[in-house]
């Protein structure tokens, strides 16, 4: 299915969360990996904007908090959008855990599926900011399908003649209008959520103090699972695996390494993150408990690192969280679970991230197609691609297991076509031609075949492999 502003993009099947693009570059987020001789774990956050470095570091307070939640995991029939199963579903999770850690339930409110249409999301935002003081803090979080700078409510259209759909313009202005407080977090696990970014910075120019943390950068999609959210509710109960110099607090900054370090080894994805006057020393909770690692590590590998290891009949991707008795304890997430395994040392295997340097040439999986790109950026096992011949609001950081190689190894697809679609240039495949008639029947790449047409010349350009 095409997305709300008219590039195409394929809505996911219940394991894919969130594929809505929509127009814009690439943002500034960083993400780090920081190396050790043990292990490769993502800790250096950086953000988009510029961090108030003069804020002094406050803490989170519950009884001072208000919060809008929102979760949309399932539309009306006839929207034809992939939904996701809501076992164990962690938006709800989310709102009982800041219940349970002091937020008065008065303060806050949850709006699930068809509870989250467009006037619904409105009217949360006016009435829960109304309320607030000058001395709190205001929580958004969003889980569904997502684009750069909208979330799919439950009842949105694609009719250009009313909103299709909650963008994210609606926040700033609802709290720029209704916050009486000081600082606004911004939470969302969806695609493209990284574009909350743009909203931090415009609060933070209207004189709050702001910041975003989200599952997925402004320039890619994201996974289907609740890693982010789990992350967040990990942090909300003080996990000490967060604590990274071990103060006994959890800072928000904290909080971002490990959202950064999950979604890049458990889910392959660059993580979203702007501090726009709230800062990385932020403090949001204390831990709680202690490592279950006794005595010194049974192999080679340390705490916290992310290993290869066995799960049933499958090899996963977990994570050491302890060991004793000389075997490891290997943490895995599902779709809205996580289990912990004991391991022997010689089950475990190292993670490498392949990458690639500036100014190569490759060829990368882009919806299952190989696609000719050159790697603009690389950054701790990221890449910013850009895919030749095509518009640059196409370019997305993607990991090297997404890059095939040389384009002499793996030759790239050489059927794509640009297909003008309300105005953004969409890539596809010509299936058929009809000479006659002048005009080609297209496939927009990745797309359901409900959105195969009849295009003619004028909406349809040849990709040129070099520019």
């Amino acid at each position: 299915m095409k997305t709300l502003d008219g590039s195409a993009s394929a809505l996911p099947a219940a394991c894919e969360k969130h594929t809505m693009r929509l127009a814009g570059g690439p943002t500034a987020n960083i993400y780090g990996v920081e190396k050790t001789a043990m292990f490769k774990h993502l800790l250096s956050c950086m953000s988009l904007g510029t961090p108030s470095v003069a804020a002094a570091a406050t803490d989170f307070e519950p009884q001072r908090t208000y919060a809008v939640i929102a979760g949309v995991l399932e539309w009306p029939a006839d929207k034809a959008i992939g939904g996701f199963a809501k076992e164990n579903r962690k938006d709800r999770e989310l709102y009982d855990t800041l219940e349970r850690i002091g937020v008065p339930k008065e303060h806050m409110t949850l709006l699930l599926d068809e509870q989250a249409t467009f006037e619904g999301m409105c009217k949360a935002l006016s009435t829960v900011l109304e309320h607030t003081t000058p001395d709190s803090t205001f929580v958004f979080y969003y889980a569904g399908h997502g684009g750069r700078d909208s979330f799919l409510n439950y009842d949105y259209v694609v009719n250009e003649k009313e909103k299709c759909c909650f963008y994210h313009a609606e926040i700033t202005e609802a709290v720029k209008k209704h916050f009486k407080g000081r600082n606004v977090l911004l939470l969302a696990d969806c695609c493209h959520s990284g574009g909350l970014g743009v909203v931090a910075n415009n609060l933070a120019a209207a004189g709050f103090k702001a910041a975003s943390l989200t599952s997925a950068d402004i320039t890619v999609g994201s996974t289907g699972n609740w890693t982010f959210t789990q992350s967040i509710l990990d942090a909300l109960n003080g996990s000490v695996l967060f604590d990274s110099d071990n103060d006994g607090f959890i800072t928000l900054g904290e909080t971002a390494a490990e959202v950064a370090s999950e979604m890049a080894f458990r889910e392959s994805q660059p993580f979203g993150y702007t501090l726009a006057g709230i800062p990385d020393s932020w403090r949001l909770c204390r831990t709680s408990g202690a490592p279950l690692s006794q005595g010194p590590a049974p192999g080679s590998f340390q705490l916290k690192e992310y290993v290869k290891a066995p799960d049933e009949k499958d090899t996963r991707v977990g994570r050491i969280v302890g060991w004793e008795t000389g075997r490891y304890l290997v943490e895995f997430y599902g779709y809205s679970e996580k289990k912990r395994v004991v391991c022997e040392p010689a089950q475990l295997g190292a993670i490498t991230l392949k990458t690639y340097e500036p100014g190569k040439m490759v060829t990368v999986s882009w919806r299952k197609e190989p696609v000719a790109a050159k790697v603009v950026k690389q950054q701790n096992g990221f890449h910013l691609v850009r895919y030749i011949g095509w518009p640059s609001d196409w370019d997305e950081w993607v990991q090297g297991n997404r890059i095939l190689g040389d384009p002499a190894e793996h030759p790239s697809h050489k059927d794509f076509v640009l297909v003008e679609w309300k105005d953004k240039w969409v890539p596809a495949t010509i299936i058929a031609t009809d000479s006659g008639n002048k005009r080609y029947y297209i496939h927009y790449v990745g797309d359901e075949a409900v959105w195969d047409e009849w295009v003619t010349d004028n909406r349809m350009k040849r990709i040129d492999p070099a520019e």
